[in-house]
């Protein structure tokens, strides 16, 4: 045993060993942490002021369904798995940060001035990822719609492989009009 311990490797991959598995519980438990809703809503002077007490926001059927299930903020807004969460709080967090600390968001028409292009870029990326979030907890083939209306949409949007940020971008926050580079993304055309 002695032996094994005097060669240099073995001690070295040991310690690289410990220190990695050390480094991947701390990312889980950083991760679990800052995708919290508590953390989302608090960590940032916008997100306390204007979205997480947003009247839309709060009566979103999101927030209030019927089934108990409460979507919280990075179920939407963060990818699953400790990589991609890594990555993302990484890009996505260190640009929130630099937006916060470059505006001075206690001005309620800055915000709305940034707010569009913050939501045109949430539904860029959606679009770019096939709205992977939402299918986390939303399975196409086992929504059952139940106006017939939407029934059709549903059929239509399948066919026409049309994601669910396509159709379903205004589902949690206050209205922000989509973009026309956006709609002849996804091919719709709204009617004003």
């Amino acid at each position: 045993m002695w032996r094994l311990l005097k060669r240099p490797y073995i001690i070295t991959s040991a310690i690289g060993l410990l220190l990695g598995v050390a480094l991947m519980l701390g990312a889980e438990q950083l991760d679990r942490f800052t995708t919290t809703d508590a953390f989302c809503a608090s960590s940032c002077h916008s997100m306390q002021t204007y979205m997480a007490n947003e009247p839309t926001y709060k009566k979103s059927i999101h927030r209030t369904t019927s089934s108990g299930v409460q979507p919280g903020c990075a179920d939407c807004h963060v990818p699953k798995g400790l990589i991609a969460a890594s990555w993302s709080h990484l890009i996505d967090g260190s640009r929130d940060l630099y937006g916060e600390l470059t505006n001075d968001y206690k001005k309620p028409e800055l915000w709305q001035a940034r707010r569009d292009e913050l939501a045109w870029q949430v539904r860029d990326k959606m679009l770019a990822d096939d709205s992977r979030n939402c299918r986390s907890c939303h399975k196409d083939k086992i929504i059952k719609t139940q106006r017939l209306r939407a029934q059709r949409q549903h059929e239509l949007a399948q066919r026409e492989k049309v994601t669910c940020i396509g159709c379903h971008f205004n589902l949690v926050h206050a209205e922000v009009k989509p973009r026309k580079s956006f709609l002849d993304k996804v091919r719709i055309d709204i009617q004003p």
